[in-house]
């Protein structure tokens, strides 16, 4: 499970920075061919939802009725936000159907969460996540191993995330 988990890393860490490295260009890409990039370029952000999903969830800071440098910007936002997680279901995630969390520790602490998890092959997997509190309504987040839950619906998405948090 956690050589699984530190095997996939650095193919991870690749297509992230890839992520970030074409967002601009994805975004402009997605002025002319739309929300939803084409095909495989989708797998550059998220699979649940299109360039524009900060707008329809209600994130902070994403609005509806724009256009232009404003509508590029808030797009290549959204897929630094989100960076691969089309890669990270599809080529790196676990499959949903059957799968089964097998324990559930949530700790005293309401900011952690640990679950142990099989497919329904049987092959064990993992989630942790974390908020760290910092002060001032900040958190640090640090999530590990495959997503509890399957967001594209699929795939339980392989996870690698430490990044600052608003509450």
């Amino acid at each position: 499970m956690i050589f699984r988990y530190l095997a996939y890393l650095p193919i991870n860490l690749a297509f992230v920075l890839l992520s970030y490295l074409l967002a601009p260009a994805l975004a402009g890409l997605s002025l002319l061919a739309g929300p939803r990039l084409p095909g495989v370029l989708q797998w550059f952000s998220t699979l649940d939802a299109d360039l524009d999903g900060g707008v329809t969830q209600r994130v902070r800071g994403y609005r509806s009725g724009l256009s232009g440098w404003r509508l590029w910007w808030q797009r290549t936002c959204w897929i630094c936000r989100n960076p691969a997680h089309g890669w990270q279901s599809e080529l790196l995630g676990m499959p949903a159907a059957g799968s089964t969390i097998t324990q559930a520790r949530l700790s005293v602490d309401p900011n952690q969460q640990l679950y142990l998890m099989k497919t329904a092959a049987g092959v064990p997997f993992f989630c942790f996540k974390r908020d760290q509190p910092l002060g001032g309504g900040f958190y640090v987040k640090l999530w590990f191993g495959w997503v509890n839950k399957a967001y594209d619906g699929r795939n339980h998405h392989y996870s690698f995330q430490i990044g600052l948090k608003r509450a």
